[in-house]
């Protein structure tokens, strides 16, 4: 490796190992009042991470389900916080005191939230995806810019000095022109899948209507609300909220293939796959290829739930293919494996600190100092825009061709299915 690498490779190991304190701006008087919306699984750890954060002021907690929104409060005032606890997420962006909202609701609620927050004056840590359907993504740029927001998604592998080298040593041609790149996450659950429960009342202290917002009007289903402590959030596994394990564990790989390619956006998708193991109610895809073509390579996805090669370490990464060599990046190492003759030289770098609270030390600086984030909204928009257009794909069970500059397909007549009709009252406008 040449010299200037391995200087930058120790800078990234020895900044990624220094306290997050140590990258934050702070003065005497900048005290962050941050709320918290949508307090589930993700929605806890964001508020834990943003807690151990110097300068922050949990101001507030809401959720629609009152256990979660008890069980939020008591984690805020054991970490030494007053937060008031909130229902309605209208009355946290109407309140002039709060500076910044964290969105960790169901993916659907994403953009409405994130818009009418830039909109009240609030700087946004959402998480991912950032939408649902394609051109929800742009009136959430539009919203950031328009309203001078700092907007940070939860994509925060890109605050992980391990993922950032990966992406710098392919940028660099290190490995040689790149020209196929892997993606996936593997699983090995029952066949029974979350069930197939009929559906009931909702249960005590839930908000079942504002819980759907946007969403279809459906009676209440224990599966498509789906937000327990003891388990993976169900709801992921219906369209109407979400878009199964590519907008959810994938979009995490396809975010870091992007931001190795420069941001690039696949000209062509196509995918295949369905239920083939999951005997339940979800809808989305147990089983799954998808493959993307950027401008000099091919991209592929593949998920699939009843098998993982006995590959603990290898759950969910990603390879990047060149003449020289294979780079291979998951959430706690990167590594390279020189082809033969090839002159590389072997490469290992361990994650030495978690990128999470990295992430959040990342977006709470960008709020003081007006820069832009890691994790920039409009990068996320890209990389959840690839993930839909893979599950359009599969759903209409042809090629899609992306028009970057206009922002849509090719074809046509796919084109209503970039769009999401809103429940009323509720409407996305920047």
């Amino acid at each position: 490796m040449q010299a200037t690498k391995t200087g930058r490779r120790e800078f990234l190991l020895a900044a990624a190992a220094a306290p997050a304190a140590g990258r934050q701006v702070t003065g005497a008087n900048d005290r962050l009042s941050v709320a918290f919306i949508g307090v589930g699984v993700m929605g806890s750890e964001n508020l834990k991470a943003a807690m151990n954060q110097p300068g922050v002021n949990v101001a507030a907690v809401c959720d629609v389900y009152q256990p979660h929104l008890e069980r939020a409060a008591a984690v805020a005032r054991r970490g030494g916080h007053q937060p008031k606890e909130v229902r309605d997420f209208r009355e946290i962006l109407a309140s002039s005191s709060i500076d910044a909202v964290c969105i960790s609701t169901p993916d659907h609620w994403h953009p409405y939230i994130t818009v009418e927050a830039c909109k009240a004056g609030k700087d946004v840590y959402v998480e991912k995806p950032a939408c649902v359907a394609v051109d929800e993504g742009a009136v959430m740029v539009e919203a950031a810019r328009k309203h001078e927001r700092v907007v940070q998604a939860g994509t925060w592998q890109r605050s992980g000095a391990h993922f950032q080298e990966a992406c710098e040593m392919v940028r660099s041609g290190e490995l040689g022109k790149i020209s196929f790149v892997r993606a996936w996450i593997y699983s090995n659950q029952p066949a029974s899948g979350i069930g197939a429960p009929p559906e009931v009342a909702p249960p005590p202290g839930l908000d079942w209507d504002l819980w759907l917002g946007p969403a279809p009007q459906r009676p209440f289903n224990p599966n498509r609300f789906g937000v327990y402590p003891d388990a993976y959030s169900y709801f992921r596994f219906f369209w109407d909220y979400a878009g199964g394990q590519l907008t959810d564990s994938g979009i995490h790989m396809l975010d870091i293939v992007q931001m190795a390619l420069g941001e690039a956006m696949p000209r062509g998708v196509t995918a295949l796959g369905g239920k083939y193991w999951f005997q339940d109610d979800s809808e989305t895809p147990d089983t799954m290829q998808a493959a993307f073509e950027y401008p000099g390579l091919l991209g592929s996805w593949e998920h699939r739930s009843n098998n993982t090669e006995l590959a603990p370490g290898r759950l969910m990464g990603i390879t990047f293919h060149g003449p020289r060599g294979t780079l291979y990046v998951d959430r706690a190492v990167v590594r390279v494996t020189p082809e033969k003759g090839s002159g590389l030289q072997p490469f290992e770098m361990k994650r030495v600190a978690d990128p999470h609270p990295l992430h959040w030390a990342n977006f709470l600086d960008c709020v003081r100092t007006r820069k832009r984030p890691n994790s920039d909204i409009e990068t996320c928009v890209r990389s959840s825009i690839t993930s839909i257009l893979g599950n359009l794909s599969l759903r209409t069970r042809r090629r899609l061709d992306w028009d970057d500059q206009r922002k849509t397909v090719e074809q046509e007549e796919a084109r209503p299915l970039l769009h999401r009709e809103y429940r009323a009252p509720w409407k996305l406008q920047a």
